[in-house]
């Protein structure tokens, strides 16, 4: 582990680029410790990295201190291990960012569809084979774009509340709803894709082949979710079998590290007045007078006039001191 970690520190050759690791854990039955691909994107560097215990939590995280910039540590309790409290009694020099692994993968899925299907998921058939974290997310990210998904799992009551439970909060006027499959005896080429999130490896086999049209996307998303039958059997439907790269995410994992996240909390969002007169920015609810303008310490846009609501008055609702005031902070930012 020791060996591994610091072959990995060595990788980080860029003067240029920032350094960071992230460490995160999986609900899989896992070794001890594992290296994960490295990553770089946007002037950041990362060194990544799973651990199964505690133990191993702490010397992983002993060993990166003070060696990088960030340590992004996984929140995502995949086992009775708070991951986070062991960083925040173990690190002493590098700055502890909370990170969700499984989101960045739910965002490189997503982009990964996109690009296979052109830009339009709408109305492709597609199969969600697992009813976990990401499969749920992912589903509802693909029905909002149009798709007509279905979910499938061996556990047939958590999908059918899951399904019920995405339905529920799915826009209004969806093109699909999401449904539940049972059993696929007689669904034959079906489905342009199938997608899958589940933790048990080779579980899906060449039985499921008949399901999909030819040509249809296969993308392993739990990584080893499908057996070597499958792939053995598949090449006479031609299709077109892939493992997710989560490197697609990689860029949603470096939002709160991005430059632009703390100007907008130090710059953008706040209160302050112009001429005794209250602004408001960034989506603080300003009092009803109020006027709410795009950047507290630089604006250059009015909003408009806060209601008191966390909305805006209609210009019918404005009485003469709102309308004394909109003129003074039009002219004060005409003259910036």
């Amino acid at each position: 582990m020791i060996d591994k970690i610091k072959e990995e520190l060595k990788s980080l050759t860029d003067p240029n680029a920032i350094a960071i690791a992230s460490v995160g854990m999986t609900s899989r039955d896992s070794a001890y410790f594992a290296v994960l691909p490295r990553r770089k994107a946007l002037g950041f560097e990362s060194i990544n990295f799973l651990v199964s215990s505690k133990p191993a939590a702490e010397e992983c995280l002993k060993l990166l201190d003070g060696k990088v910039k960030y340590i992004l540590i996984d929140v995502e309790a995949k086992k009775n291990v708070d991951l986070e409290s062991i960083a925040r009694s173990t690190i002493k020099s590098s700055i502890i960012k909370s990170y969700k692994p499984n989101d960045a993968t739910v965002e490189a899925a997503d982009l990964f569809m996109l690009n296979y299907f052109n830009g339009s998921l709408k109305d492709k058939k597609i199969l969600i084979y697992g009813a976990g974290n990401i499969g749920g997310k992912l589903a509802l990210r693909l029905a909002e774009r149009g798709a007509n998904l279905y979910i499938f799992s061996r556990n047939i009551n958590k999908v059918s509340l899951l399904v019920n439970a995405l339905n529920t909060i799915l826009p209004k006027y969806s093109y699909n709803k999401i449904k539940q499959i049972k059993k696929f005896d007689e669904v034959n080429n079906f489905f342009d894709g199938i997608i899958s999130f589940i933790s048990s490896e080779k579980v899906i086999n060449e039985d499921l082949i008949h399901c999909l049209k030819e040509n249809a996307l296969v993308l392993d998303g739990g990584i080893n979710n499908f057996t070597n039958e499958f792939y053995k059997n598949c090449t006479y439907k031609l299709l077109n079998c892939f493992r997710l790269d989560v490197r697609l995410g990689f860029l949603y994992t470096l939002m709160p590290l991005m430059d632009y996240c703390d100007m907008f909390f130090r710059d953008v969002q706040g209160k302050a007045f112009i001429e005794e007169i209250k602004i408001v920015s960034g989506g603080v609810i300003g009092d009803e007078g109020d006027i709410i303008v795009d950047n507290i310490n630089s604006p250059k846009q009015v909003i408009g006039i806060a209601n008191g609501l966390g909305g805006t008055k209609e210009i019918g609702n404005y009485n003469r001191k709102d309308f004394e005031n909109l003129v003074k902070i039009q002219k004060y930012i005409s003259t910036r």
